[in-house]
């Protein structure tokens, strides 16, 4: 069956096909009373306006961009969900570009190409961008990394563990290194020294570097009661290198991740941790870029921050008071 046309909408509104382009471009030189009767066809009509006819009257293309990396992790690839479903829901076709780790041209080449294919709106998720890419003026959007970091090892103080250690991801990311300071500023409030020897850095977020890094920390702080991972397989492997040396969680050592995969849930303990909500990330990212493409005013670039809420589980014990005292 033959859909309806703009002609058809014209007819039955007692309008010219031009002010029907006019209505269901959104342009204001029309009356209220036409915009009404046209939409009214239009819903009568089921009509459905061809969104490459729209692009061309009106300079449009109705498609925003997204440049990320890898979408088979679990979290880009939930930012890449929450924007699409976002920008569909607001009219808007969502272009993706997924950045290959360590190719060092990526970032250019797709934000030329989106360029290139007339994109309304671009959305960066890209944690190590590199600097010389210009996007002064842009909104930023993230969680609390910090904050995050400060309740995670603020729940294991409030626990009566003093000797807490702490696995970070790679520092050259802004991530890593803002839950690193939330940590640190977690034993600065409630008075415990801060010991460089806790500090065990890794150069990626896996379960290898997980596993290495609490055997290193293990050979250097055997008493150590608490252990704060800034991803959940860093804490998972962790929790192996434990295992392997006979020691039991959270009887013997307490565990807090970062993110909230789906498997921290079911694990053995089910793992303590901070929620990333990256899908929510996703969707105000595509509504801001969203919002500027719809509007005709320019406006300043602002800071969106996302609160990263603690998932209280069974991955941690409350010391008893001889070996918090320790």
């Amino acid at each position: 069956m033959k859909g309806a046309t703009i002609r058809d909408v014209a007819r039955r509104a007692r309008v010219s096909h031009q002010t029907v382009s006019r209505v269901i471009n959104g342009q204001e030189n029309v009356t209220a009373e036409t915009r009404e009767r046209v939409l009214a066809a239009v819903r009568e009509l089921g009509y459905v306006p061809s969104a490459v006819a729209r692009s061309l009257s009106s300079s449009r293309t109705h498609t925003l961009g997204m440049v990320t990396t890898d979408v088979s992790d679990h979290f880009f690839a939930e930012a890449v969900a929450g924007a699409e479903a976002e920008a569909r829901k607001r009219g808007y076709f969502l272009i993706i570009g997924s950045i290959e780790e360590g190719s060092e041209d990526d970032e250019r080449t797709y934000l030329r190409l989106m360029l290139e294919r007339r994109v309304e709106g671009l959305i960066v998720a890209v944690p190590r961008l590199r600097s010389d890419i210009d996007l002064a003026g842009a909104d930023h959007v993230d969680i609390d990394n910090r904050r995050g970091g400060h309740e995670a090892t603020a729940y294991l103080v409030a626990q009566k563990h003093r000797l807490i250690a702490t696995i970070t991801g790679p520092l050259d990311w802004p991530s890593a290194r803002a839950r690193l300071d939330g940590y640190r500023d977690a034993l600065r409030d409630t008075g415990i020294p801060a010991d460089r020897s806790l500090v065990e850095p890794c150069v990626d977020w896996g379960l290898d570097s997980g596993r290495r890094a609490a055997d290193r920390l293990l050979g250097s702080v055997p008493k150590l009661t608490a252990i704060f991972a800034q991803s959940d397989l860093l804490a998972l492997g962790a929790i192996a290198a434990l295992r392997a040396r006979g020691m039991r969680v959270p009887q013997d050592v307490s565990v807090v991740g970062f993110d909230d995969i789906p498997v921290s849930s079911v694990f053995d303990p089910p793992l303590t941790t901070v929620r990333q909500p990256m899908r929510e990330v996703g969707e105000l990212a595509a509504r801001l870029v969203g919002d500027r493409a719809a509007s005709s005013r320019k406006a300043k670039g602002a800071r969106h921050m996302l609160r990263a809420p603690l998932v209280i589980r069974g991955s941690v014990a409350r010391l008893d008071g001889a070996r918090a005292r320790a």
